[in-house]
C-alpha cells in the first residue's frame, strides 16, 4: 500500500513539475526576447551630455507621400542586417513605424528569422509634421523626439531621434533611408553630412547589409513586438502563474486528502516520503531569471 501511495505521489508531483517546467520555458523565452530587444535598443544610440540637438525639420512634410517602406542604408551603432522601416498613417495626428530586421547572431547560426517591433509616432503640430514624438515598446524611459530632416519621398530620407534622459544626459540616433536596398554613394555621403550636422559622429554610423534578406513567409522564427504584444505576453504570464499555483494547490489538497484517508485506513500515525523522492526535489522549479 505504501508503495502504491509513493507511486501516486510521484505521478501527481511529476504532473505539476511538467506544468511548471513548461511555464518556466515560456517565461525564459519571454525574458530572452525582452532582454535582447532592450539591449539592442541601448546599443543603437549615441550618448551625449547636455540637451538634445534640435536639427532643422523638413518643411511641410507630406505624410501621405512619406509613409510606406524604407530600407535603412545606415544607422547609428547596429549589427543588424536587412533593416527596414515601414510607416503607416493612423490618423491626422498619429503614425506607426514598424522596424524589421535580422539579427546577426541568428544569421550566423543559420536560423531563418525576422524581428520586428512597432512604435507610435505622434504629430503634435500639423504645421510641422516632420517633428514628431516616438514611443518604442521597449523604451522604459518614455517618448523621444523624432525628426524627419530631409526626404524626396521617392528616393531617400534622413530621420533623427533624441531622448532627454536628464538635464545633463541624452541619447540620440539617426538613420539614412532609401526606397531601394542600395543608395548611390555620392548621395549617401551628402546625407551623412546632414547626419553629422545633427550632432551624430560619423564613426558611429554603420552600413546595413540587404544582400541576404528573407521574407516573412520564409522565416522559421518571427519575433514581433509592440505595446499590445507585450501587454498580452505579460497578461498570459500572469494567468499562467495563477493556473500553476492553482494546480499545485489543488494537487496538494487532493494529496493531503488521500494521505488522511489512507493513514486512517492503515492506522498509521504519519506518512513520510522517502529521502530524495520527487516531493522533496524542487530544483527544477524556477522563477523568471
Amino acid at each position: 500500500m505504501r508503495k502504491g501511495l509513493r507511486a501516486a505521489t510521484r505521478l501527481g508531483m511529476e504532473s505539476n513539475r511538467v506544468t511548471l517546467l513548461h511555464f518556466t520555458r515560456k517565461m525564459k523565452l519571454l525574458s530572452a526576447v525582452v532582454v535582447v530587444m532592450m539591449g539592442m535598443g541601448v546599443v543603437g544610440h549615441d550618448w551625449g551630455m547636455g540637451t538634445c540637438p534640435s536639427p532643422q525639420s523638413f518643411p511641410a512634410l507630406d505624410v501621405e507621400m512619406f509613409v510606406g517602406m524604407w530600407f535603412v542604408i545606415s544607422q547609428v551603432d547596429t549589427t543588424s542586417t536587412c533593416l527596414t522601416m515601414t510607416y503607416q498613417k493612423v490618423s491626422e495626428t498619429q503614425l506607426t513605424v514598424e522596424k524589421s530586421r535580422q539579427i546577426v547572431l541568428l544569421d550566423t547560426l543559420k536560423i531563418k528569422h525576422l524581428n520586428s517591433y512597432t512604435a507610435t509616432l505622434d504629430i503634435p503640430n500639423g504645421q510641422d509634421a516632420a517633428k514628431m514624438r516616438v514611443k518604442w515598446p521597449l523604451n522604459v524611459a518614455g517618448k523621444a523626439d523624432y525628426t524627419v530632416i530631409t526626404t524626396d519621398y521617392t528616393g531617400h530620407a534622413v530621420v533623427f531621434e533624441c531622448q532627454q534622459l536628464s538635464p545633463l544626459l541624452h541619447r540620440k540616433s539617426a538613420a539614412i533611408l532609401s526606397r531601394n536596398p542600395t543608395l548611390d554613394d555620392t548621395e549617401k555621403q551628402r546625407l551623412l553630412g546632414l547626419v553629422e550636422g545633427a550632432g551624430i559622429s560619423l564613426a558611429d554610423m554603420d552600413s546595413i547589409d540587404h544582400s541576404a534578406c528573407i521574407s516573412k513567409s520564409e522565416a522559421a522564427v518571427n519575433i514581433s513586438i509592440d505595446e499590445e504584444t507585450l501587454k498580452k505576453l505579460f497578461s498570459d504570464a500572469s494567468i499562467n502563474i495563477r493556473q500553476v499555483v492553482t494546480q499545485v494547490a489543488d494537487g496538494a489538497g487532493q494529496f493531503a486528502t488521500t494521505i488522511t484517508d489512507l493513514t486512517r485506513r492503515l492506522g498509521a500515525l504519519e506518512a513520510k516520503p522517502e529521502d530524495g523522492s520527487p516531493a522533496d526535489n524542487y530544483s527544477d522549479i524556477e522563477i523568471l531569471e
